[in-house]
């Protein structure tokens, strides 16, 4: 039985975009970006054009992995995620979240949350 999936069932995929507004010589565009598939990227002087062209970005990236037996990077699903996180740190880190959750009166998972909502906001992450 042949499991390989095929062109179609790539392009259908729920990509997630990155989009920045750059101007130059006083003319604005759009830079598309898919955050799953490193180096696909297009631009565009409209949302809707650079959508377009993405979607053609895809289509020869994904064909290109395919054609070189290469596994196709796939957009993680938000329903696979259930909110549980088994994590483990530091008794001088639990402490300090603890001490930081109880002057600000919330959970010490609350906390975690908020740290972490913060690294996310200021990219401070490493990839």
């Amino acid at each position: 039985m042949n499991t390989k999936k095929k062109l179609g069932y790539y392009l259908n995929l729920d990509w997630t975009y990155t989009i920045e507004t750059e101007t130059s010589n006083g003319h604005r565009y759009f830079i598309i970006r898919v955050n799953e598939l490193p180096g696909v990227c297009t631009d565009a002087e409209s949302i809707e054009e650079g959508m377009q062209l993405i979607k053609e970005a895809i289509e020869g990236a994904v064909a290109l992995y395919l054609k070189n037996g290469e596994p196709v990077p796939e957009p993680i699903k938000k329903a696979d995620f259930k909110g549980n996180i088994a994590y483990r740190t530091t008794s001088e880190r639990h402490y300090s979240v603890a001490k930081v959750a109880k002057e600000m009166h919330k959970s010490i998972s609350k906390t975690i949350d908020d740290l972490v909502d913060i690294g996310l906001e200021k990219g401070h992450f490493v990839s």
